[in-house]
């Protein structure tokens, strides 16, 4: 699986860029801020319609469209995946609904494959990446949402039911927390819980379950290159806190026992839940723990430790999408090379050059083997420009 090119219009600081990839390792180099992450940005939002970087999606278009008439930016690809070729676009276009006020746009976004418009659960997994980014640290000493988005991402790339059933459980739970304050306020009865209850309880327990999988796969194989990584003998662990925590005794296997235990919760906290105006049983308030030598790591750990974690994980990442899809991910690595030893980054490079297609982003070359740039494309970035060499 690799990108034979990448095509960008108004896209953060490309007015309008063509670039050739190909198989093998891409480095993207330069100074700061000249649009070297915008690069992975793009490739990462063709592989889950989503960006890495961005709190609100609008910021993706330059700002030089953003006086159009009608603002827009377009990301697309042709990527090669089992002897085919598949063309892969995202197009965004902001619209202002409100005559005569800049600040009112809402972005519309729209995918296609080969051309025919597709909505994001059919284009998942089309293409796979995987992102290596200095921000990764979050995973681990951020809050609990962000650790969920990184399962959900995981998984959809692998199971585009489990994204439908994510889109569906985020659909029901709107409409149960507007059910929810609306009972708090006089304005509905109770018993219309009875109407939303059954379809969120299922959808939870395919959550639930999907999640259980992929971290169990997961954490086999993280612990295994955790120790490859470290000189040391301590042991690493990822743990699953799923809400409410009653269900960690349970089985994967086990969907009935699972839909039980939500069902039963539900009902017991129905008062609390109408006093909250908010549903507080199921997979939106799940939690995953990482364990390095049996202690909390966004706690105990270690900056060292907290990065190695994040490593390990990413790099199991891999294994498991290729394992389930049965082709390797494209590796995505935004500088961070800085932020590791030579062990861990030696061992991040190796994987690079082992890969069917890479693309890396350094601000400096020298920290990059002669080796492996000798087995590299080298491209400069200067401003949104690029240009072949050192």
């Amino acid at each position: 699986m690799y990108l034979e090119n990448l095509s960008l219009a108004n896209f953060r600081n490309y007015v309008s860029l063509e670039i050739p990839l190909g198989p093998g390792t891409v480095i993207l180099w330069g100074g700061n801020a000249q649009g070297k992450s915008n690069l992975l940005e793009a490739v990462y939002l063709l592989a889950t319609t989503k960006s890495a970087r961005a709190s609100n999606e609008r910021e993706l278009i330059g700002w030089g469209a953003m006086h159009d008439p009608l603002p827009a930016a377009r990301v697309a690809g042709e990527l090669r995946r089992g002897g085919e070729t598949v063309k892969l676009d995202v197009g965004l276009v902001a619209e202002r609904p409100e005559a005569g006020d800049p600040n009112s746009h809402t972005l519309r976004k729209q995918t296609r494959v080969n051309g025919v418009p597709r909505r994001a659960s059919a284009v998942m997994g089309t293409l796979n990446a995987v992102l290596f980014d200095p921000q990764d640290v979050d995973l681990v000493i951020g809050p609990p949402s962000s650790r969920r988005r990184y399962l959900d991402v995981t998984i959809s790339q692998m199971n585009r039911d489990y994204l439908k059933a994510l889109q569906r459980y985020a659909r029901i739970l709107t409409q149960r927390n507007h059910l929810l304050r609306a009972i708090r306020e006089g304005k509905s009865q109770g018993s219309q819980l009875r109407v939303w209850d059954p379809p969120l309880i299922e959808e939870a327990v395919h959550i639930h379950c999907a999640r259980r999988r992929m971290l169990e796969e997961m954490s086999h194989a993280g612990t295994a290159i955790y120790e490859e990584l470290t000189v040391t003998r301590e042991s690493f662990a990822l743990g699953y806190l799923p809400n409410p925590r009653e269900l960690s005794d349970i089985g994967i296997e086990e969907e009935e026992a699972v839909a039980e235990v939500i069902r039963a919760l539900l009902s017991a906290n129905v008062d609390r839940e109408i006093g909250q105006g908010a549903t507080v049983v199921g997979p939106h308030r799940d939690d995953v723990r990482f364990e390095v030598g049996g202690r909390d790591a966004s706690l105990y750990g270690s900056r060292g430790q907290q990065r190695t974690v994040v490593a390990a994980l990413k790099l199991a990442e891999v294994k498991l999408l290729e394992s389930n899809t049965g082709e390797a991910p494209i590796l995505l690595l935004d500088d961070i090379l800085s932020e590791l030893d030579e062990t861990r980054r030696s061992r991040l490079l190796q994987t690079a050059l082992g890969s069917e297609q890479a693309i890396l982003t350094t601000t400096d070359l020298d920290r990059i083997d002669e080796g492996v740039r000798a087995r590299a494309r080298l491209i400069r970035v200067d401003g949104g420009r690029l240009a072949e060499g050192e």
